[in-house]
């Protein structure tokens, strides 16, 4: 896929994502979700080949193990996430 329309389903696939966490009682950003979604496309045990355009299948898969993730019930992990993104938003892009 180009690049505009790469971008274009990513941000497909996190908006996605945002409204089911909101469905499921949850409040997610989309820089939340934006991260899960990378690193889980990029943690090989997940399976996926970034070097290939996603399936739909993939997709779904990876919108499910973005929202188990996300909507955990107390996750230290996704604790740990929040504060990573919390401290670049807010220290660490200062520095630059």
């Amino acid at each position: 896929l180009p690049p505009i329309r790469q971008e274009v389903v990513i941000k497909t696939i996190i908006c996605e994502i945002v409204e089911e966490c909101v469905n499921r009682g949850h409040s997610v950003s989309e820089t939340l979700v934006g991260f899960m979604v990378k690193a889980v496309v990029l943690n090989p045990t997940n399976g996926f080949d970034v070097d290939h355009t996603l399936s739909e299948e993939d997709v779904q898969r990876l919108k499910q193990l973005c929202l188990d993730k996300l909507t955990e019930e107390s996750s230290p992990g996704l604790d740990t996430i929040k504060m990573q993104l919390y401290f670049e938003m807010n220290y660490a892009l200062r520095r630059k």
